[in-house]
């Protein structure tokens, strides 16, 4: 037979549940760190290469992101099982990531259907975990990060396509490296 919680119970549950979600995206600042330092590079890469070399298809660059995502994957199931607990946020929080990581690989062999305009697609598709995930764990320069996603995002729609790049990296700078590098010093 269960027993029936009271509203003050189940209010210490919930808060609880909350802050063991919160330590455990405390420890997610490698992720912001791995992915802002790859999309950084690759985007002042492939600025670089558009603004002062003959190369056909600087764009091949973004096949770093494939080491990044088996990185990650190997970190992740790492993480995962010396995790004492996991939380339904922590759930929530892990498929929200790799369903954008889903729908920029749908992107990246759809994209010639948009004349491989993604960037700025990308980067304001990013605003949103980045944004919810500052919102969960009450981070606010995950939160900031986010909006810079989405405001540099907008820019960017705006902007010739080389330039864009520049704003690209920008953009994850703020996005993810400061967090990224805030939740470090955090923890």
């Amino acid at each position: 037979m269960e027993k029936e919680l009271s509203p003050q119970q189940s209010l210490e549950i919930i808060t609880a549940m909350i802050n063991q979600t919160k330590g455990n995206i405390e420890k997610n600042s490698f992720y912001f760190i791995l992915w802002g330092w790859t999309l950084v590079g690759t985007s002042l890469g492939i600025y670089g290469m558009l603004k002062f070399t003959d190369i056909e298809n600087p764009f091949l660059l973004y096949l770093i992101t494939i080491l990044a995502a088996i990185v990650t994957a190997i970190y992740g199931i790492r993480q995962e099982k010396n995790s004492r607990t996991i939380t339904h946020l922590d759930i929530i929080y892990k498929w929200m990531w790799i369903s954008l990581a889903i729908t920029c690989f749908i992107l990246s062999i759809f994209g010639y259907k948009i004349n491989w305009q993604l960037n700025p697609v990308i980067i304001t598709m990013c605003g949103a975990p980045t944004l919810t995930s500052g919102v969960i764990t009450r981070f606010k320069p995950l939160v900031y990060g986010g909006i810079s996603l989405w405001v540099l995002g907008i820019a960017m729609f705006l902007i010739q396509n080389e330039t864009q790049f520049l704003v690209a990296a920008l953009a994850i700078a703020l996005g993810y490296l400061v967090p990224g590098y805030a939740l470090r010093a955090k923890k």
